[in-house]
């Protein structure tokens, strides 16, 4: 079972304490929060580096258990996150959130984790909005 957050940072650990055995996705979208609030207005109340360390602390949940809540190093991060696997949700958006740079910085955040980072293309309805997705190319591209 997987559940999916657009980034609670409370709701997050309450489910890291509760259920750790869940799989996590984060629904990012952006790569930085100046970006992020602009798609995710509530990301105002919860930044990027707190998600990420709510992530990381979820992966890591077996095995604070383990050491009785003993820090972890970089090294034991990469080897829990490879069994414990958390993803990152990334709505592909024509624009600013799907340059090159935008990749780049993604892959930033993932660093030193074992994390799946699910690129969705924007599914445009009716609706009449000004946001559209990129070619398939494109998304080729970023990944």
């Amino acid at each position: 079972v997987t559940i999916s957050t657009v980034g609670v940072i409370p709701k997050m650990r309450a489910l890291t304490n509760d259920l750790p055995e869940v799989s996590l996705a984060l629904s990012l979208h952006a790569p930085n929060q100046e970006m992020r609030t602009k798609i995710v207005p509530t990301s105002t109340a919860y930044k990027i580096e707190g998600l990420i360390e709510a992530l990381d602390n979820h992966m890591m949940a077996y095995r604070t258990k383990r050491y009785n809540g003993a820090e972890y190093t970089k090294t034991e991060r990469i080897k829990e996150s490879t069994r414990r696997r958390a993803m990152i949700e990334y709505v592909m958006l024509d624009g600013d959130t799907s340059t090159f740079e935008c990749a780049h910085q993604l892959g930033k955040l993932c660093e030193n984790r074992c994390l799946v980072v699910n690129l969705i293309p924007y599914n445009q309805t009716d609706v009449k909005d000004k946001l559209r997705c990129p070619s398939e190319e494109h998304m080729q591209e970023f990944r």
